[in-house]
């Protein structure tokens, strides 16, 4: 286990508040409905992503804003929002260009990013600045609100990929991720194929109308040919996703695995002209998530467990160390008042 352990609350980052500075002119106070648990979090905890002791993790969040800056145009208390996590400066080198993603003007020269190095969402109420903020349509359901941080990633990969309409691709892994991933590319008019392990993860995908299958019922399944792209949403599939693509394919790293090492057959790739794709993080793709979301009725359903913030141990425990329990997307509802 990682030194950041599931029982210590300070270890883990854990905290019903979280102090604040000086509110800003163009601050938003917002009480916390939902915070989404993340394979990030659960790689800290797991030992696979190093992270930060004593930080407030937690960075996929909707709530209701209760106070906001004099400076504030567009936002006002009472609002439901979506938290945009990744706090870029807006003035360095990279933002300037438009590249905010790749921001150095945040703590140790890089982006600031809500739950992973600086105070997140496992909280009771978070404070951050407007343009961070996005307000939620009224016909949208939290659940669906707190996967817009996931669509964006989603969004971020499917265009540093170029994937289109009418490609094949594969997903190696049926997590929370996968499975929106899975959802948007259908909508898109790609097709999928996805692998997991977990019976649990195979069956709900599945009642999606997913193609999701076992790994050792990959070979059968792929007889139509290789993909055009492959998807490591696991972070240690590589080898996996390399057998199964096309000459002039590619392969998008997408799940984190600090420890996971490939060895590259460097002229395979050549030869082949097989592209890896590294995306980093999203780049402004919010409003476009939240118009994305609105089309996938289904998105909600992905959230099928919630916890109070006092439950954190029985949470991190079971989705860590439990693969009975039939989890797909685990919540934190610090203010169940507004659910």
């Amino acid at each position: 286990m990682h030194a950041i352990g599931l029982i210590d609350k300070q270890k883990l980052g854990l905290i019903t508040h979280h102090d604040i500075d000086a509110f800003a002119a163009d601050g938003v106070e917002i009480d916390i409905v939902l915070s989404g648990i993340c394979g990030t979090d659960l790689a800290v905890l797991s030992g696979r992503e190093e992270g930060q002791i004593g930080v407030v993790r937690g960075h996929e969040a909707v709530g209701v804003i209760t106070q906001v800056g004099a400076g504030v145009k567009y936002l006002r208390a009472g609002m439901r929002v979506v938290v945009d996590p990744n706090e870029y400066c807006g003035t360095c080198e990279f933002c300037s260009c438009g590249q905010t993603h790749l921001c150095n003007g945040g703590a140790n020269a890089a982006l600031n990013i809500a739950g992973v190095n600086k105070h997140g969402t496992f909280a009771e109420r978070f404070v951050t600045r407007e343009r961070f903020v996005y307000p939620l349509p009224d016909d949208m359901s939290w659940e669906t609100g707190v996967l817009i941080e996931p669509v964006a990633c989603i969004l971020n990969n499917i265009d540093q990929a170029a994937i289109q309409a009418g490609e094949r691709v594969l997903l190696l892994g049926s997590g929370p991720m996968s499975l929106v991933a899975q959802l948007l590319l259908r909508a898109m008019g790609v097709n999928t194929l996805a692998t997991d392990l977990n019976p649990h993860r195979i069956e709900f995908g599945r009642s999606l109308g997913l193609e999701v299958v076992h790994p050792d019922d990959l070979d059968a399944r792929m007889q139509q040919g290789h993909v055009d792209a492959a998807i490591d949403t696991v972070g240690n599939q590589l080898g996996t996703a390399a057998r199964y693509i096309r000459r002039g394919g590619r392969i998008v790293l997408f799940g984190f695995n600090g420890n996971y090492q490939y060895p590259l057959p460097v002229k395979h790739f050549l030869v082949n002209a097989i592209s890896i794709i590294s995306a980093g993080e999203y780049n402004q793709h919010f409003p476009r998530a939240l118009r994305m979301a609105k089309m996938l009725p289904e998105l909600g359903r992905l959230v099928t467990h919630r916890y109070g913030l006092e439950a954190y141990a029985t949470a991190f425990d079971g989705l860590l160390n439990d693969p009975s329990v039939p989890t797909i997307k685990g919540v934190f509802t610090p203010n169940p008042q507004y659910l």
